[in-house]
């Protein structure tokens, strides 16, 4: 059975996220674009589960046993789920901080319409991490394969 570093995920998910941000800021600031929303939600899911399975299948060359990458990929997504609110937070204080009317620009939007966007991306991140926690398992047992091969 795969056992999970979720401090590992944890901290890869975060700093992929933090640099999805700033090369959004960059491209912002000095190209007048923006990145893909939803960027910083996805892409720190795909490389972290990515990272997680590819070691798993490296370190063991087995494959998760039948339903395993279902029942693992909420663990994932719970930490994914509270670094993304912690980062809402300190975003939201951060601009009210600043003069910004956070409160304002959110309230544009009902609060049901909020929480079927919370529970989608939920979805959404849950679907990512079992989907590329099983890729990187699958991807960890070839590399680990070929590296026996080269010896």
């Amino acid at each position: 059975m795969m056992q999970l570093n979720l401090r590992r995920y944890a901290l890869f998910y975060s700093a992929i996220m933090l640099a999805v941000i700033a090369v959004d800021m960059a491209l912002a600031q000095w190209t007048s674009t923006d990145l893909p929303a939803g960027m910083s939600v996805w892409l720190p899911a795909i490389t972290a589960a990515q990272d997680l399975g590819m070691r798993h299948g490296r370190d063991t060359e087995a494959a998760l046993p039948k339903g395993a990458a279902w029942r693992l990929a909420w663990p994932l997504t719970t930490v994914a789920t509270v670094i993304q609110l912690v980062f809402a937070g300190l975003s939201i204080g951060v601009m009210t901080a600043l003069g910004f009317d956070v409160f304002s620009v959110l309230s544009v939007v009902t609060p049901p319409i909020w929480m079927m966007i919370f529970a989608g991306m939920v979805v959404l991140v849950y679907l990512t991490n079992r989907i590329f926690l099983g890729l990187g398992v699958r991807n960890g047992i070839k590399v680990s394969a070929k590296l026996r091969a080269n010896k």
